[in-house]
């Protein structure tokens, strides 16, 4: 099973600290350089450009060109998911895989199946707010910006996603789970972690914490169960790119973190509609996706973490048997 997937290398507490020591320096600093650069350049030439108050990241405060802002927004999450997966080997003497799927290689077909799926489900609630008025659109179509806007948020926000997934429902899931020894545990943790790191984040200025924040802690446990359930992080790797996707492609607002020259603008948005029709399109997905793959018995997400026989020759063979075992329940 994915989780115990920990108890393979070395998975000391130093290990750890070094690890989540060198993720900050590669993604707050080193990432952030080329960004930096580029602001500093434009203050160069124009002292007089001062960031948006209203949105600190509203780079075209800066004369920044909405597409290279989102490109340089999105570095330091590739380099933060290239160093995890690296130095996985190095640091905690176990293959990279370890942290991704609970199989022996990546389930592309689970990807695929969970980006396209969501996508329809997005599809439907654009579909029904736009219709019914809800929400307010505009278009904004620009064929000189759209089509490389697409084109970039489908190489780099699966990256973006990537290491979001990796780092909160892989790497830190499995080290809560060796800790506290029962699913539940580490899925509300990361999830709580997971929700508290967008608090920064423009959209909890505009709207208020009360109304936003439940949004994110609930996706950080809808990707947690979906991780959970189906012994890996692809299902939810796929929901969460093509979700971001689908944002920065089709719709945008002044207080989104990542600002886009997207196919439509919101000029009147709705949260609580948002997390209520968000909230029941995931639950949608989970029962779907529950009987399609033959997922366990709930109860599996109750019950406790039980360390794998070292004497067992293959711990890959035996962490897949296990699971199967609860599938069979």
């Amino acid at each position: 099973m994915f989780l115990e997937k920990v108890y393979q290398g070395r998975n000391d507490i130093g290990r750890w600290i070094a690890m989540i020591v060198i993720l900050l320096i590669v993604t707050q600093i080193v990432g952030a350089i080329p960004l930096g650069i580029m602001i500093f350049l434009k203050r160069m030439d124009n002292p007089d450009l001062i960031p948006n108050p209203e949105n600190l990241m509203d780079l075209s405060a800066y004369e920044i060109p909405p597409i290279t802002g989102f490109a340089l927004m999105i570095i330091p999450f590739v380099l933060g998911l290239v160093t995890l997966l690296l130095l996985m080997k190095p640091i905690h003497e176990r293959p990279m895989l370890s942290v991704i799927t609970g199989h022996s290689s990546f389930r592309w077909n689970k990807f695929f199946w969970g980006a396209g799926v969501w996508l329809v489900l997005l599809s439907v609630y654009a579909f029904f707010e736009t219709v019914t008025g809800i929400q307010k659109i505009e278009l904004q179509f620009d064929s000189t910006t759209f089509f490389t806007l697409m084109a970039v948020s489908v190489l780099l926000l699966p990256f973006q996603t990537g290491f979001e997934e990796v780092l909160f429902r892989g790497y830190l899931m499995q080290g809560f789970a060796k800790i506290f020894k029962y699913r539940w545990v580490p899925l509300v943790i990361t999830a709580l972690i997971f929700g508290s790191l967008h608090f920064f984040n423009p959209e909890v200025k505009e709207f208020g914490a009360a109304i936003v924040m439940p949004q994110y802690i609930w996706f950080g446990v809808f990707f947690g169960i979906c991780a959970l359930m189906d012994d890996g992080l692809e299902l939810a790797w796929g929901v969460h790119a093509i979700n971001n996707i689908f944002l920065s492609v089709f719709f945008t607002q002044d207080s989104s973190a990542l600002q886009t020259p997207a196919l439509y603008r919101i000029t009147e948005f709705s949260p609580l509609f948002d997390l209520i029709s968000l909230f029941f399109l995931s639950v949608i997905f989970i029962f779907v996706a529950r009987r399609k793959f033959k997922w366990p018995d709930w109860h599996y997400l109750l019950a406790k973490i039980d360390q794998p026989d070292p004497k067992e020759e293959d711990l890959s063979d035996f962490i897949e048997d296990e699971y199967d075992e609860y599938e069979e329940k």
